[in-house]
């Protein structure tokens, strides 16, 4: 009899925790790799979405990773997201704080600095596809010392 009350009550903890997961959390999160030499104005990172398996109204977070010592102050970056399904794209323009005005880096790390961005709204319904692109609007044809950029959508 306690036997089987445990595996029930198992059963059940498991199942909340399968429906739980549902609810909201992350839809997508993924990091792709800049050039060594630099990023070059010209080109986008492009990063495509699954489809939607249900509308929602997320968030969507760009990460940078950058080497120790970066000689901007901050970065700006155009970030453009493109729903393939009607054709249409919604743009935004982040600007990056990476260093203080005494050109100390905002975060602390050993070899590499991890930032994020505020977070944007993201809209996705059933069945649709979207494709973030991103590219620097900085003045510098060639931006140095980024090394990874991703993104991270996340559901309510």
């Amino acid at each position: 009899m306690k036997k089987r009350r445990h595996k029930e009550l198992v059963y059940l903890l498991l199942s909340s925790v399968c429906i739980a997961s549902c609810i909201g959390g992350t839809f997508f999160h993924s990091y792709k790799p800049l050039p060594a030499e630099g990023w070059e104005r010209r080109d986008t990172i492009c990063f495509d979405l699954p489809q939607a398996s249900q509308d929602f109204n997320g968030t969507l977070t760009i990460g940078l990773r950058t080497k120790t010592f970066i000689s901007m102050q901050e970065v700006v970056l155009a970030v453009e997201q493109y729903n393939k399904t009607s054709g249409t794209c919604h743009c935004d323009t982040v600007r990056y704080p990476l260093t203080d005005a005494d050109g100390f880096a905002l975060v602390k790390g050993v070899n590499n600095h991890q930032y994020e961005t505020q977070h944007l709204s993201f809209n996705m319904k059933e069945g649709q596809s979207i494709t973030v692109r991103i590219h620097h609007l900085m003045r510098n044809e060639i931006v140095q010392g980024i090394t990874e950029l991703g993104i991270k959508a996340e559901m309510p």
